[in-house]
């Protein structure tokens, strides 16, 4: 999977690394957004997709909000990511950080408690657009894809 993913956000999203550091906070993690031609963090709303549509770019990290393996699972098995924190549907929990944009989603440095002690870890968040679809990778927690079911964590 990772192969598969990898070759596509390479194909998907060629581009240079001009992040600049925005929006940290003394106590939450660093994060870094890619600028716009004008130098300015890329900003349309980031809350106007619904269940099913996949979030825009903006001020707020795309992965925030709500996210299940398909839209039946919103209601209950719903994975609630912030911008410092992940809660699955299974107990595993992370806490972020550095946040770090990427052509096609973003590296979290991460420190996560699944069904051992805190590990350190790095997980891997991609946007699959034409699936409407988030892919999540990660040593500690389970790898899977998920549909957005909307920001109201």
């Amino acid at each position: 999977m990772r192969n598969w993913l990898a070759a596509a956000a390479l194909v998907a999203l060629a581009g240079c690394d001009n992040s600049v550091p925005t929006g940290n906070e003394p106590n939450g993690p660093i994060i870094t957004v890619e600028p716009d031609d004008n130098g300015a963090a890329d900003g349309a709303p980031a809350d106007a997709a619904g269940a099913g549509e996949l979030p825009a770019a903006g001020p707020i990290p795309r992965f925030v909000g709500k996210w299940a393996a398909d839209e039946k699972s919103c209601q209950s098995l719903a994975w609630q990511f912030t911008a410092t924190t992940l809660r699955t549907p299974a107990g595993s929990s992370c806490s972020f950080n550095r946040i770090s944009e990427v052509p096609g989603g973003y590296d979290v440095d991460a420190t996560c408690t699944a069904e051992g002690p805190p590990t350190d870890d790095v997980l891997e968040i991609r946007f699959a657009e034409s699936a409407k679809a988030m892919l999540f990778e990660s040593e500690t927690v389970a790898d899977s894809g998920l549909v957005f079911c909307g920001r109201d964590v």
